[in-house]
């Protein structure tokens, strides 16, 4: 009897472990299946998203050749063709996200286990909002999941465009990077030291930031002055008024590094000078040791902020985690703002610390002749709006290979 009764006991077991192994393989099965069905649901047709940008940067090219032909000045055909194919490529990208952004809701609406999975694949925007606080009702993470996907349409539009515009023209881009050595000048060898390329290699928060003011100058006062002018004309010749959302009222162009092809563009001895010591700047960096091999870009960005305007620029990263494409890796700001007054102006540069919520923000005034730099994927920062008094910047983000 203590046999049969003790084979009977091993029959319950074997059958309860093998009940437990088919619910633990049938729950794996049904999680990969809601990732799946999540999956396909957030699906944005990139492939045709890229070929309507390769058709439509092929168009615009041609348009400003056209333009040319006919006597357009070069800035002017560069400027009405870029704007067309922004008008262009925002229409189709708001397009494919609003599509996009019903269909997750859709989905969405099936209830907590679909909420789950979108929150596991990480395709909800913010992700906190189905983590805190728990036990919230479905309909309450619905509702806050509706909101931020519109609110934050207009700023996932402006992502996924220049995201696309990088992966179609990254091979062509790439072929204009030269070597930060390549645009070396004695004359700059005293801006950054090897200590001050330790600590900014260090990336250890606002510490590791470098605020320069170098001496003797960039250049002397008459003739950053001189440069300041003339780029504050280029601005309503050579600049756009920013499409990104977090950074409205602003207006930004770009300035080739390449010494020739400034010249071309007929800029003036001064302005010519602070190109070409601000492309000197990386090489002392670079000589100093980096984590892996940087490269510079083809051009510096002409930053413009009208005084008054109320222009600024959000609390952002200048490369976000897990961007593709975008390699900026060391931020080199130059300011141009002779004789600014950050009492009366304002239009400072806010630093902020790696954890917001226990460390204060650092004020930085963006006084005439002055070199910050930082690193373009760890520092925090914003632009304040400036008041009495238009607030220039030139911008060279130099990038890893």
């Amino acid at each position: 009897a203590m046999s049969v009764s003790g084979h009977e006991s091993s029959t319950r077991r074997a059958g309860s472990a093998c009940s437990s192994r088919c619910r633990c393989a049938w729950r794996r099965s049904s999680a990969r299946q809601s990732l799946r069905e999540a999956a396909a649901a957030v699906a944005l047709d990139e492939g045709a998203l890229r070929r309507l940008v390769s058709s439509n940067l092929a168009a615009s090219e041609a348009e400003m050749r056209e333009m040319l032909l006919r006597g357009a000045p070069q800035h002017e055909a560069q400027q009405r063709a870029s704007f067309g194919f922004n008008q262009t490529m925002q229409r189709a990208c708001m397009s494919a996200l609003e599509q996009r952004d019903l269909s997750l809701i859709h989905y969405a609406r099936r209830g907590a286990a679909s909420l789950g999975a979108l929150q596991r694949l990480g395709a909800l925007a913010p992700a906190w909002l189905l983590t805190r606080p728990p036990g919230r009702p479905v309909r309450l993470q619905l509702e806050e999941l509706a909101d931020t996907l519109d609110g934050s349409r207009e700023a996932r539009e402006y992502e996924l465009r220049a995201r696309l515009v990088r992966s179609v023209t990254e091979g062509a881009y790439n072929k204009l990077r030269p070597p930060p050595e390549s645009l070396a000048d004695p004359s700059v060898d005293h801006v950054i030291s090897a200590r001050d390329a330790a600590r900014l290699r260090g990336g250890g928060g606002i510490d590791a930031v470098l605020v320069l003011d170098p001496e003797p100058a960039l250049l002397p006062r008459h003739a950053l002055a001189e440069a300041s002018d003339e780029l504050r004309r280029l601005v309503a010749q050579r600049t756009q008024e920013s499409i990104n959302p977090c950074n409205r009222g602003s207006w930004h162009g770009f300035l080739p590094l390449d010494a020739d092809k400034a010249a071309r563009q007929g800029l003036g001895p001064s302005t010519l000078a602070l190109l070409r010591k601000l492309g000197a700047l990386p090489a002392l960096v670079s000589r100093c040791g980096w984590g892996r091999p940087l490269v510079l870009p083809p051009a510096v960005q002409l930053g413009f902020y009208p005084g008054g305007s109320g222009a600024r620029y959000s609390p952002h990263l200048d490369r976000n985690p897990g961007e593709v494409g975008l390699k900026r890796e060391i931020t080199f700001l130059l300011y141009l703002n002779v004789d600014w007054d950050t009492d009366r102006h304002g239009g400072c540069l806010r630093l902020h610390p790696p954890d917001r919520a226990s460390g204060a923000p650092v004020d930085v005034a963006p006084l005439g002749g002055r070199v910050v730099v930082f690193q373009s994927g760890k520092q925090l920062h914003e632009v304040l709006p400036c008041d009495g008094a238009d607030r220039l910047a030139l911008t060279l983000w130099c990038e890893y290979e």
